[in-house]
């Protein structure tokens, strides 16, 4: 993987964007005392620390209310499938509760960084498409759209969020989609595991001349972060944002 990575670099150097590298906090900054995962503390410090954005992820439940959490199921329960009440009692490991979607965007309300929402694949069309839809509708009532970043490895999702919010910032995340499908689609850019990009390393340059945006993920050795800075990439999501920061200065 360094090696791949490290050619890319070598090959791309003479090609890279001028332009400084930025970092996304994977999950929020929950890599220290006091944090967790896709928590508003997360968030929060994400912010502080002074990154770019911070991403996170969201499903629906049964009854139509937005959490935050990665994975779809919160122990035993189904997110998807289950009631909101039946979430009321599960806690991160920092002990905060599992937030909500309106909570997370008041929380992010008064912060400096974007909010990089990923829009998680569910179960069914139609239950994506709700998700989809109330999500646009609830960052619209509290005039957030200038503040977000919205991911998904979901192509469908990402065309329904064009649909509805056509200059909205827009990245793809599942890999299979070259950079002129992407344009094609009027997304805004890619959002590529660092498998991808090694080996496609020529897809950061076609981007760029095509006007979109490039972001890497989840880049956490320090060699390969540094090697994805040299390669002109746009923005790097990673579990190290203290030293991610350090290295795109």
């Amino acid at each position: 993987m360094k090696k791949l990575i490290a050619m890319a670099a070598l090959c791309l150097m003479t090609m890279a964007a001028a332009a400084q590298t930025r970092i996304v906090a994977h999950r929020g900054y929950w890599d220290c005392a006091g944090s967790a995962q896709n928590s508003i503390t997360s968030l929060k410090l994400a912010d502080k620390i002074g990154c770019y954005g911070s991403e996170f992820d969201i499903h629906l439940t049964k009854d139509n209310v937005i959490v935050i959490h990665h994975d779809q199921n919160v122990g035993k329960i189904d997110i998807q499938t289950s009631n909101f009440k039946a979430l009321k009692k599960a806690k991160l490991k920092n002990g905060e509760k599992i937030p909500t979607l309106e909570e997370y965007l008041d929380a992010g309300k008064d912060l400096n960084c974007k909010l990089v929402l990923e829009i998680k694949k569910q179960y069914s069309q139609s239950h994506e498409d709700s998700l989809v839809r109330e999500t646009v509708d609830m960052v619209k009532a509290k005039g957030l759209e200038n503040r977000m970043v919205w991911i998904s490895f979901s192509g469908k999702a990402c065309e329904l969020l064009h649909q509805l919010l056509p200059n909205a910032n827009i990245q793809y995340l599942a890999g299979d989609w070259d950079p002129q499908t992407i344009k094609a689609k009027g997304l805004s850019g890619i959002d590529y595991q660092n498998t991808v990009l090694a080996l496609h390393p020529e897809w950061i340059k076609e981007c760029h001349d095509l006007g979109l945006v490039v972001n890497v993920w989840t880049v956490n050795d320090l060699n390969d972060i540094d090697a994805f800075i040299k390669a002109g990439v746009d923005f790097i999501t990673t579990n190290k944002p203290v030293e991610a920061m350090k290295l795109a200065k």
